[in-house]
C-alpha cells in the first residue's frame, strides 16, 4: 500500500469524526541492541511465604522480570551488621567465615533470589544476578571500612566471599559484580579506587572458576558514569574484566549516547539500573538513547498500603495482598512481551507525540506504541508492513490495569485495523491510542491463551473480631477477548471457622462465617471456556487490636563511632496495621561506666542524635512504639571504639634473589593491637616490565617479572581498623 493511500485513509478517518492517524514504520533492517532482560533489587521486605510466593509469580510470570540486583547486609541495625563488620583475620587471601553475616545473607537469598531464579530458568530464560554493595558516608550503610578502601586485596576478599557463598551455599553464579553502588556519590570510590579493586578482584574471580565479570561504573547518573569511563578508558587491565557498562538516572543523562557508542565499540552491553520514580518514558529513552540491553526499576517488593516510587509492588501492612507502582502496567507493556534475545529494530513515527519501539525475536516482531500527548485527544496510529501472522493487542491507559483487545491476523505484509475485535481477517490496522496509553502488538503463539487475573483482594483488607464477613473480588482480561466465568472456593481456614461464599460463580462474592481469628485463603478461578487461571486471595481476621511493628532500627553518620568522635544519629520507625496513631520513645538502656550520653530532640526524620558517647564500650539504645493499646520495644547496640593510632612500618626492604626476582620484606605492628592487613603494589617500573607478587597480602613476598633494567618502586600499605600507613621501597635492577 502506498503512502498516498495511507494518507487518504487517515483523512477519511478524520472526516468521520476520529483523530488523524499517525503512521509508524518498522524497519527490520535497522538493528540495535539485544535485550538481556528486566530486573529489580531482590531485597524485599519480610513477609509470609504465601504472599512472597504470589509476588514472585506476579513479577516473573506476569511483569516479565528476569534479573535481580543483590545488596549486601550493611550498616549497624538491631538485627544485623554489615557483611564484614571488622577485618576477618588480616589475611586478604583467607576467608574466615565466622566474621561474615552469612545468616542474614542466606535468609534473604533463600527467600527471594533462589525462588526468583528457579522461576526464570523454569521459563527457559537466562537469569541475571549482579551484586552491588553500598558505602554511603551519610547513609545507613556507612562508609567503606579502611581496610577495604586502602587495600584492594581485602576488597577483593570481601567481594569473593559473597560470590563464593552464592555459588557454594545456594548454587547461583552471579553474572556481574559492581564494585560500589553509585561510586563517587557520598563515598570515597574514585575511578582510581574502582580500577584498583577491579584489577584485584578480576583475577581472583577467574581463579575461583566464577563466570562473573565486573559491572562498571554504576554511578549516580549517566554523565558521572561517563567521567569514570573516561578516567580509565586506556587501562587494559581494567577492561579485561568488565562485562557491562551501567548508570543510574539521578541527574544529568546527556552522556547516554556516548556510553552507548563506547560500549558498542568494545562489544559491551549497557544497562540502566536504578531510579526511584522511573516512568515508561525513561524506559523508552534508555532503550533508544542509551541503547541499554538491561533495565530495571528499584526494589521488587516493599511495604506499605500503596507502592511508592521505589518499589514494583508493596505488600499491605497486614501481609495479605500487594499494590502496584503507578507505572507498573505500562512497564508490563514492554517487559512482558519483549523477552531476552529480542533485538531492537528500527521504528519511526510521523507524529512527535507517538513514540514507537519495535523488537524482533526468532523472526517475529513486537511493536510498542506510547502516546505522550498531554491533551485528551483520541489518537489512531497505523502500523504498515508487519510480517504476516496472528497478533495479540494489549493496551494500558494511565495507571489502570492493561486490557487485551483481541487477536488480529495479517495475511500478508500490510496494514491492519484494531478499532474493535475484527469479525474477519483484515490487511490494514488502525490502532486506538488514547493519551497516556501504551499499546503493544505482539506475536500471538496460536491456540487459546488462558485469561490473566489483573487484580484481586478483599474489602475490607482485614477483619477484627467480632466482624465475620468480607467481600472478595477479582478482575481479569483475556488475550482472545473471550467471555469470562468465575469460580470461588475456600482453600484454607482456621479450625472451627465456617467460611461460606454467597456467590461463588461471580467476580464478586461475599464471604461469611469468618468467626475464628487467623488467616483465611480463598481461591478464585477465571476461565474463558477453554483455559483457566487461578489466584489465591488471603484475609486475616484478628482477635483484637494488633501491636505496632518497629522497622529499620539503626544508627548512622557515623555508623562506626571511633573516639574522639562521640555521637551518632539513631533512626527507626514503626507502622501499625490499623493505622493507629503511634507514640515513639527513645531511651538509653545501657552505657559504659563514666559515659554521659544524652539523646537530643527529634530531627525532621524522627531520629534522635546520641551525644556524649565519650567512653569506649557498648551503648544500648531502646525504641518503644505505643499505639494506645499495645507497646512493643526493640534494642540497638552501638559500639564506641577507643582512639585509633595508625599501624607502624618499622622496616621495609627489597633484595634481589635471582634472575628477574627479588624479595620484599617488612616489619610492621599496630600500637593498639588491631588486626592489620598488608598490600604490596607497583608504584613505578621500567616500560615493558610487569612485576608479579607471589603473596601481595603478606608482609614478606617474592616479586618476579623484573624483566627490564631500571628503577622499580614498590609501595607497602598497612591498614588497621580505621587508619593506614604507606612506605615505598626502591629497587635498582641492572642490565
Amino acid at each position: 500500500m502506498t503512502r498516498m493511500v495511507v494518507r487518504a485513509l487517515a483523512a477519511a478517518a478524520l472526516l468521520a469524526g476520529a483523530a488523524g492517524a499517525a503512521e509508524v514504520t518498522v524497519d527490520r533492517a535497522a538493528r540495535f541492541q539485544t535485550i538481556l532482560g528486566w530486573g529489580g533489587t531482590g531485597w524485599g521486605a519480610a513477609m509470609p511465604a504465601d504472599l512472597r510466593e504470589q509476588i514472585l509469580d506476579e513479577l516473573v510470570g506476569e511483569l516479565g522480570l528476569t534479573g535481580l540486583r543483590l545488596e549486601l547486609p550493611s550498616g549497624n541495625r538491631s538485627w544485623l551488621r554489615r557483611w564484614e563488620w571488622s577485618n576477618d583475620d588480616g589475611d586478604p587471601f583467607h576467608i574466615h567465615w565466622p566474621a561474615f553475616a552469612t545468616d542474614a545473607f542466606d535468609t534473604k537469598v533463600s527467600q527471594w533470589v533462589v525462588p526468583f531464579e528457579k522461576r526464570v530458568v523454569g521459563r527457559g530464560e537466562p537469569f541475571r544476578l549482579y551484586v552491588s554493595p553500598s558505602f554511603f558516608n551519610g547513609g545507613s550503610s556507612g562508609m567503606v571500612p579502611a581496610w577495604m578502601l586502602h587495600n584492594p586485596q581485602e576488597y577483593a576478599e570481601n567481594a569473593l566471599a559473597v560470590l563464593l557463598r552464592l555459588r557454594d551455599a545456594h548454587g547461583i553464579a552471579a553474572t556481574h559484580y559492581s564494585i560500589c553502588n553509585e561510586a563517587g556519590n557520598n563515598n570515597l570510590f574514585s575511578a582510581k579506587v574502582l580500577a584498583e579493586a577491579i584489577k584485584a578482584l578480576g583475577p581472583r574471580m577467574k581463579a575461583a572458576g566464577l563466570p562473573t565479570t565486573v559491572q562498571f561504573p554504576e554511578c549516580v547518573n549517566a554523565d558521572r558514569s561517563w567521567q569514570y569511563i573516561q578516567a580509565v578508558r586506556d587501562d587494559p587491565d581494567v577492561w579485561k574484566y568488565v562485562g557491562l557498562l551501567s548508570y543510574h538516572l539521578y541527574g544529568p543523562k546527556t552522556r547516554r549516547p556516548d556510553i552507548r557508542d563506547f560500549a558498542r565499540a568494545r562489544r559491551l552491553p549497557t544497562a540502566q539500573t536504578e531510579f526511584m520514580g522511573t516512568r515508561v518514558d525513561d524506559l523508552y529513552e534508555d532503550l533508544t538513547e542509551g541503547g541499554v540491553s538491561y533495565w530495571e526499576h528499584y526494589v521488587l517488593a516493599g511495604l506499605g498500603d500503596r507502592a511508592g516510587p521505589g518499589c514494583y509492588v508493596a505488600a499491605n501492612r497486614n501481609m495479605t495482598s500487594f499494590s502496584r507502582y503507578r507505572e507498573y502496567w505500562k512497564f508490563r507493556q514492554v517487559m512482558h512481551y519483549v523477552r531476552p534475545g529480542a533485538v531492537r529494530v528500527g521504528a519511526a513515527s510521523d507524529d512527535p507525540a507517538v513514540r514507537a519501539l519495535a523488537f524482533e525475536r526468532e523472526g517475529k516482531v513486537t511493536v510498542v506504541l506510547l502516546n505522550t500527548a498531554r491533551d485528551a485527544r483520541p489518537q489512531k496510529v497505523a502500523v504498515p508492513k508487519l510480517p504476516a501472522g496472528t497478533y495479540g493487542v494489549s493496551r494500558a491507559v494511565g495507571n489502570r490495569p492493561y486490557q487485551e483487545l483481541g487477536t488480529r491476523t495479517v495475511a500478508a505484509a500490510g496494514r491492519a485495523e484494531v478499532e474493535r475485535p475484527p469479525v474477519a481477517t483484515r490487511r490494514d490496522w488502525s490502532l486506538d491510542l488514547p493519551a497516556g496509553a501504551v499499546l503493544t502488538i505482539y506475536p500471538h503463539p496460536g491456540g487459546n491463551l488462558p485469561p490473566t487475573p489483573t487484580e484481586w483482594g478483599t474489602r475490607p483488607a482485614y477483619l477484627t473480631a467480632p466482624a465475620s464477613r468480607a467481600t472478595l473480588w477479582a478482575a481479569a482480561t483475556d488475550a482472545e477477548a473471550g467471555k469470562l466465568s468465575w469460580s470461588w472456593s475456600v482453600k484454607s481456614q482456621p479450625a472451627g471457622a465456617r467460611a461460606a461464599l454467597a456467590s461463588p460463580g461471580s467476580a464478586v462474592t461475599e464471604a461469611t462465617g469468618l468467626v475464628r481469628p487467623g488467616r483465611y485463603t480463598f481461591t478464585v478461578t477465571v476461565s474463558d471456556g477453554a483455559a483457566s487461571a487461578r489466584r489465591d486471595v488471603m484475609l486475616n481476621v484478628f482477635a483484637g487490636n494488633q501491636p505496632p511493628v518497629i522497622v529499620d532500627l539503626h544508627n548512622r553518620i557515623p555508623v562506626v563511632v571511633t573516639l574522639p568522635e562521640s555521637q551518632t544519629l539513631l533512626r527507626g520507625g514503626a507502622w501499625d496495621v490499623e493505622g493507629d496513631r503511634l507514640t515513639l520513645r527513645w531511651s538509653v538502656l545501657r552505657r559504659p561506666p563514666g559515659a554521659k550520653v544524652v539523646l537530643q530532640e527529634p530531627d525532621k526524620g524522627g531520629g534522635r542524635k546520641a551525644v556524649g558517647m565519650t567512653a569506649p564500650g557498648e551503648y544500648v539504645f531502646g525504641l518503644q512504639a505505643d499505639d494506645g493499646t499495645n507497646t512493643v520495644r526493640d534494642e540497638l547496640k552501638v559500639t564506641v571504639y577507643p582512639p585509633n593510632r595508625p599501624p607502624v612500618i618499622a622496616r621495609a626492604a627489597a633484595k634481589i634473589t635471582g634472575a628477574q626476582a627479588a624479595a620484599l620484606s617488612a616489619a610492621t605492628s599496630d600500637p593498639d593491637g588491631d588486626v592489620i592487613s598488608h598490600c604490596w603494589s607497583v608504584k613505578r617500573a621500567p616500560d615493558g616490565a610487569a612485576p608479579v607478587f607471589a603473596r601481595p597480602g603478606a608482609a614478606e613476598t617474592q616479586v618476579t617479572g623484573l624483566t627490564k633494567a631500571g628503577r622499580y618502586v614498590f609501595t607497602l600499605t598497612v591498614v588497621d581498623r580505621s587508619a593506614f600507613t604507606r612506605q615505598d621501597v626502591t629497587l635498582a635492577v641492572g642490565p
